[in-house]
C-alpha cells in the first residue's frame, strides 16, 4: 500500500512537472493544449517512473545540490561563451578538440542529479557513470567542449579531469 502510494505521487511529480514544461513552451494556452498537455504528460510521467524503476536510480546524496543549483546559471554563462568561441574557431576554419574525460565525484553528492546538472550545461554532457555507490566514490565520464573548469564542476567534483 505504502509502495503504490509513492509510486503515485511519484508520477504526479512528474506530471506536474512536465505539463508546466509543456504549457511554458506554447503561447496561446488553449482548453485543446491544456488536454494535449495532460494526455502527454501522463503518458510520459509513467514511463519516467517505469525508466527510473527499471535503471535502479535513486536520487542519491543530496549534499552540494543548493550550491551546485546557486552556481549552475554562472556554469551555463560561462560554457555559453566558450561555445561561442569554439562556434567561431570552427566557422574560421580550426577544428574543434572536445575531449572525453573522467571525473570523481564527491564524496555524499548523488550521481543522478549531479551528472543532470553537468549534462545540461553547453560545455559538459556525461555519458557514463563509474564505481561503487555503496562506497559513496562514484566517476562520471564526460565529454567536455573544452579544458576550462566551471564553478558548477568546482562544486561537484573533486580533483582534476583525468
Amino acid at each position: 500500500m505504502r509502495q503504490r502510494r509513492a509510486a503515485r505521487g511519484e508520477v504526479l511529480v512528474w506530471w506536474t512537472v512536465l505539463v508546466g514544461v509543456y504549457l511554458m513552451f506554447i503561447t496561446p494556452v488553449t482548453a485543446l493544449e491544456l488536454l494535449v498537455a495532460a494526455g502527454g504528460a501522463a503518458i510520459a510521467a509513467v514511463a519516467a517512473r517505469a525508466v527510473r524503476v527499471a535503471s535502479g536510480a535513486g536520487v542519491g546524496g543530496t549534499r552540494r545540490w543548493a550550491s551546485a543549483a546557486l552556481t549552475w546559471p554562472g556554469a551555463v554563462l560561462a560554457d555559453l561563451g566558450r561555445l561561442c568561441g569554439v562556434t567561431a574557431r570552427a566557422v574560421s576554419g580550426r577544428s574543434p578538440q572536445g575531449s572525453m574525460k573522467t571525473l570523481s565525484l564527491r564524496s555524499g553528492t548523488g550521481a543522478a542529479w549531479a551528472c543532470s546538472a553537468l549534462s545540461a550545461t553547453p560545455g559538459a554532457y556525461v555519458v557514463d557513470v563509474q564505481g561503487q555507490k555503496r562506497q559513496g566514490r562514484q566517476s562520471a565520464v564526460a565529454h567536455f567542449l573544452t579544458e576550462d573548469r566551471t564553478r558548477l564542476e568546482d562544486v561537484l567534483t573533486e580533483g582534476g579531469r583525468r
